[in-house]
């Protein structure tokens, strides 16, 4: 069915790749590609960038990108290539223009129940949602 399906990925919460991986084996169409993508809101308001050393966020990102390396290395699917990636920014408009440039079939992600909040803000999965090109699959917890 997709060829190249994107899976974001929030590695606070590391338990929800299980079930992504499951759902992108039944989208892969034979030996597709699938991305998994973090994106570091860190310095999205830069509110902590004047207290905080600029090796502090290097760090901040070489770990962000460990974690997804070994993650990636245990979730290994047959005849399927399995990249990470990193970037920071506003998640919702990294995930878009992640999936624009890599022409993303699909994008895979998780989402919780909507609560009040949402209801004025909106969830990130949402929006990804109302303005993504490709195909866009949510999974509730």
């Amino acid at each position: 069915m997709f060829n190249q399906i994107l899976i974001p990925i929030n590695l606070a919460h590391q338990e929800q790749l299980t079930r992504l991986m499951e759902a992108a084996r039944l989208l892969i169409d034979g030996a597709g590609s699938i991305t998994l993508l973090y994106v570091d809101p860190i310095l999205v308001h830069k509110s902590g960038s004047p207290q905080l050393e600029g090796s502090y966020y290097d760090d901040h990102e070489r770990e962000a990108h460990a974690q997804l390396q070994r993650l990636s290395t245990s979730l290994q699917l047959e005849g399927v290539a399995l990249n990470v990636t990193t970037r920071e920014g506003v998640v919702h408009d990294q995930i878009l223009e992640y999936a624009s440039e890599i022409s993303a079939d699909a994008i895979l992600m998780m989402a919780r129940r909507p609560g009040f909040s949402s209801y004025f803000i909106g969830s990130t999965a949402e929006r990804v949602a109302r303005h993504a090109d490709c195909s866009v699959f949510v999974i509730r917890p």
